[in-house]
């Protein structure tokens, strides 16, 4: 068999819209877990073009694409990085990828608008990291706590310009509780959470941004030994899992069209802000302040300045996506194709897990870096 193919999906649009809804997705089981092939993907979201080079697939439309490679982890959408749940597999001349991680990742990037329950923002609500006497990871040129802050200013002032309230759980250098933070966002119903971080590791660069793990699914947090990488309950803040990752696909981009740095990721981790959130939150790392270069440029006011409009922006790019607006980067141009279909691959997978009981948690003292 030839390792290339190359399948053009435009003669088939029209009967793809008269086929019964049961027959748009082809479950595939892989190891007990349901998977879908990348050809069925296209087919379904109306790429006109799927190629197939190995083990290599490429899934191409007007302003829209789909990169990936079976044996790995990770998956380029719009040119933007994600790390998928679990691993995409090749059996024998077909490519998949989990049911799951289509619903949890390509479904709400792709078709924001139809995120069921999104609502139109009125309020952004900015979470600068650390503060008072924690003050995050340090690197020769300052530490964490006053760059998040002055991110956040930024952001703040372009987000008033847009039309939005803006509300911060610190407007200085003051202690903020992981709990407080958290119990504050939940006081605005339509809004956003976006919380700002910087990072530090040996020998590491860029940034990467975070939604809350879908729960069943262990974090896959850059950092192997992250406390949370064993937890796969359910928390408050899965009750806007689409909205979490078409945020933090939106933030993510947002940044990497304004700056000039290493694509670490979109990612699912269970941080204490993202967990008990009531409504769609991410939160960034927006870059390594130990890092030599680009502790630089964090230091520097114009590079955090522009960190703070991506913010902004991403935001309003959000905002319009998933309320189907006039067309502008990324997420909104991507819902400018959506196809006709209107079976969600969501509704193969069952019933969504339901929040379990929870006992009391302990409050924390103050944020923990990278939390």
């Amino acid at each position: 068999m030839s390792p290339f193919k190359v399948i053009l999906f435009c003669g088939l649009l029209p009967a793809l819209v008269s086929r019964a809804s049961a027959e748009d997705w082809k479950i595939i089981r892989v190891e007990g877990r349901d998977y879908v092939s990348f050809a069925n993907v296209a087919q379904f979201y109306r790429f006109p073009q799927y190629t197939s080079v190995n083990r290599t697939v490429s899934l191409r439309g007007d302003r829209r694409g789909i990169r990936a490679q079976a044996g790995t982890s990770e998956f380029y959408i719009n040119g933007v990085r994600f790390f998928c749940n679990f691993p995409l597999v090749a059996r024998e001349d077909e490519n998949l990828i989990s049911a799951l991680d289509v619903a949890k990742i390509i479904e709400p990037v792709l078709r924001p608008n139809k995120i069921s329950g999104a609502k139109e923002i009125d309020t952004v609500v900015l979470d600068p990291g650390h503060g008072g006497d924690d003050s995050g990871t340090s690197g020769p040129w300052g530490s964490e706590k006053n760059y998040t802050l002055d991110v956040a200013l930024t952001a703040r002032e372009h987000l008033l310009r847009a039309g939005f309230k803006v509300e911060l759980t610190r407007s200085g250098d003051e202690a903020v509780s992981l709990e407080q933070r958290v119990a504050f966002a939940n006081k605005f119903p339509n809004a956003v959470l976006v919380s700002i971080h910087f990072n530090s590791a040996s020998g590491a660069s860029g940034v990467e941004s975070f939604a809350l793990a879908p729960a069943g699914v262990a974090s896959n947090a850059s950092t192997e030994d992250h406390p949370s990488s064993a937890d796969t309950q359910w928390y408050q803040g899965n009750a806007q899992d689409a909205a979490n990752i078409a945020l933090a696909a939106a933030v993510h981009a947002s940044i990497l069209s304004r700056v000039s740095v290493f694509d670490r990721g979109v990612r699912h981790a269970r941080f204490h802000v993202l967990r008990d959130v009531k409504i769609p939150a991410v939160l960034v790392e927006a870059g390594f302040l130990n890092d030599p270069v680009e502790g630089a440029h964090i230091a520097t006011a114009s590079y955090r300045q522009q960190l703070g409009l991506a913010v902004a922006a991403a935001v309003t790019s959000y905002n319009r996506a998933v309320n189907f607006q006039s067309s502008g980067p990324t997420l909104v141009a991507a819902a400018s194709n959506l196809p006709a279909h209107t079976r969600s691959i969501t509704d193969s997978l069952g019933a969504v897990p339901g929040p379990p009981a929870k006992p009391a948690q302990q409050p924390s003292a103050a944020i923990r870096s990278s939390e």
